[in-house]
């Protein structure tokens, strides 16, 4: 087994020994470790990390092929994750388990789940309640062992069952090792080495700015050199952080590879190549601290073809160095600016589509002039030093949708809507918000969020909720955020609790009222007050969801926050009628003076 995989290993072990897991098997510290560098790609375990990788893992008996269950995000899709850490792992042994697996996922969407443990139910379910109906089914299965097997025979083996899931990916103990250097070594690049050109001279070059370029056709024999000398120390550092494993993608490359490796070039977008510095060298080419930055799922089944057609051929191949000196800091954003640009794994999204709109431009020049970095770009690095609050677009308009618009279903649910769907952009972002009142509204609602965040963190660290509180705050921030925008509404008169109990839907259509309202606050409890206040709306939204699970009127946490329609008909009223007891009031009506505009 590779040093590093057992050194990652006991490392998990100790850490978990730190946070009162002690004597942890080093089959659940596998779960961890893979959790930790294909999910999450990250180097170093912070104690929030270890929470969430806790949050994960649902490893156990009557888990259904399931050790973890972690919802990508990004892309988004569920991956689940299903590992041996064992040598002995067989084909057979490797089809059964993924096969049991996919029985589970079919065992739930037939809602014939009773026999899983709890974990894995709340967990798995929680997770496909966050898919959407353009996502639904976007399940990943990953494998994971420290055996050698044929991976392709697992993959035929499987081939009546792939339609099942969207992936299935097999790590064996290299991949796992690859993955692991390659996150460790994430700034890593190759020092030098060279490529073969198809013939000398054959070339075209361009410059422009602080960028020189050039484009060759480069021979496969020299890739899978390469490959196989550099493919964990550096090739592909620039790329992508997590092996991406598409097999349409990889089944029309391999079939390009077996039988008509002369019309490769014609069939690939070849690769692309950030370096410091290139030289032509006859039928070569030299490059100095460089990495492959696109191309890395062709220069990968290059390098780890086995076939018997072994006809070199040429790929495109597009290189790109700065055309003056630069520092390593500086070289290194020229890369990741290279990287960026040419990663065309990044589907443009309707946020992205309004980056250039006036009513963004003005608000991201008004909030700039706070010293706040609102981002409106994907991949932007932002110009403002030590600034006082950072956020994204889309996070911002999912706090406003929520403690505004009264509407936490559609923001945390569907996002893309917010941006997507012109009434809802309009109610988020037409509000002339150079208005005095409206701006300091803004940044107080922004402290708000840094406020809340704070207190999220502290939950991670602190480990006091058991797993339905948590499951409650970290699916519900637009929910609390909602429940807040009511509190703010209630403690300043602009409605009356009753009426909102009796006509819940009167929060959709009221007229709210833009001020600033934490900073009017002097006293220096504010932390405190926003705690408590979340905790009480976290005991009162806690008991009405176990009452409907058990009742089996909602699947998970996602599901009961999942529409608008539940949060104004159900949790609205509810949590009113509890504050509104002699027992409560008084507590809430405390704590919301955080939330007074004078």
């Amino acid at each position: 087994m590779f040093d590093n995989i057992k050194t990652g290993i006991e490392e998990i072990k100790e850490i978990a020994s730190r946070n009162g897991m002690e004597n942890m098997r080093d089959e659940m510290a596998f779960n961890f470790l893979l959790l930790q560098y294909y999910c999450y790609a990250e180097p170093i375990i912070t104690d929030e990390l270890w929470f969430d990788l806790k949050k994960c893992v649902t490893d156990g008996s009557n888990d259904g092929g399931m050790d973890y269950v972690y919802f990508d995000e990004d892309e988004p899709k569920i991956i689940i994750g299903q590992n041996k850490y064992s040598s002995n792992e067989s084909i057979d042994s490797c089809v059964d388990e993924i096969n049991k697996t996919i029985r589970t996922i079919i065992d739930f969407s037939r809602g014939s789940a009773g026999g899983y443990n709890q974990k894995v139910r709340e967990s798995f379910q929680n997770a496909v309640d966050q898919l959407t109906d353009e996502t639904e089914g976007n399940f990943e299965i990953v494998f994971a062992s420290i055996s050698d097997f044929n991976v392709q025979e697992v993959l035929r083996r499987l081939d009546n069952v792939i339609d099942k899931v969207s992936q299935i990916t097999i790590l064996c103990a290299s991949d796992i090792s690859t993955a692991i250097d390659k996150v460790q070594e994430s700034t890593k690049l190759v020092t030098e080495d060279s490529l073969d050109l198809d013939k000398s001279n054959n070339k075209l070059l361009y410059h422009s700015g602080n960028k020189d370029g050039i484009v060759v056709n480069v021979m496969s024999t020299s890739i899978a050199r390469v490959y196989n000398k550099h493919s964990n120390k550096g090739l592909f550092n620039l790329n992508i952080r997590r092996f991406i494993r598409k097999k349409d993608v990889d089944d029309g490359i391999n079939h390009t590879l077996k039988n008509n490796r002369e019309d490769f070039w014609f069939f690939n977008n070849g690769l692309t190549i950030a370096c410091r510095d290139y030289r032509e060298d006859g039928t070569k080419i030299r490059l100095y601290d460089f990495s492959i930055v696109n191309g890395g799922q062709t220069t990968t089944l290059i390098g780890k073809y086995k076939g018997a057609n072994t006809t070199p051929f040429s790929v495109s191949c597009r290189i790109i160095k700065p055309s003056e000196s630069l520092t390593d800091e500086e070289f290194m954003r020229f890369c990741n600016d290279i990287a960026e640009a040419t990663n065309s794994q990044k589907p443009i999204q309707p946020k992205d589509l309004k980056s250039n709109a006036p009513e963004m431009i003005q608000l991201k020049r008004l909030l700039a002039q706070k010293k706040v970095e609102f981002d409106i770009k994907r991949g932007e690095t932002g110009d403002i030093r030590n600034p006082r609050y950072r956020i994204k677009n889309d996070d911002f308009a999912q706090l406003i949708f929520s403690f505004v618009n009264q509407r936490p279903g559609t923001a945390r649910s569907n996002k893309k809507s917010l941006f997507s769907n012109n009434n809802s952009y309009n109610k988020i972002f037409h509000k002339k918000y150079s208005e005095t009142s409206k701006l300091d509204f803004v940044m107080d609602l922004l402290d708000l969020n840094e406020r809340f965040d704070s207190i999220a963190q502290k939950y991670r660290k602190d480990s006091f909720m058991d797993i339905g509180q948590s499951n409650i705050f970290f699916n519900g921030k637009c929910v609390l955020f909602a429940l807040i925008g009511i509190s703010y509404r209630i403690v300043n008169g602009d409605q009356d609790m009753n009426r909102i109990k009796s006509d819940p839907e009167i929060l959709l259509v009221d007229d709210f009222h833009y001020s600033k309202f934490i900073s009017n606050y002097t006293d220096d409890d504010i932390n405190e007050k926003l705690d408590s206040l979340i905790k009480l709306f976290l005991a009162i939204i806690l008991e009405m969801y176990n009452m409907k699970y058990i009742n089996k009127e909602v699947t998970s946490v996602s599901n009961y926050f999942k529409t608008d329609k539940m949060y104004i008909e159900d949790i609205v009223v509810k949590v009113l009628e509890t504050i509104s007891r002699p027992l409560y009031l008084k507590e809430f009506q405390d704590y919301s003076k955080i939330l007074l505009r004078s």
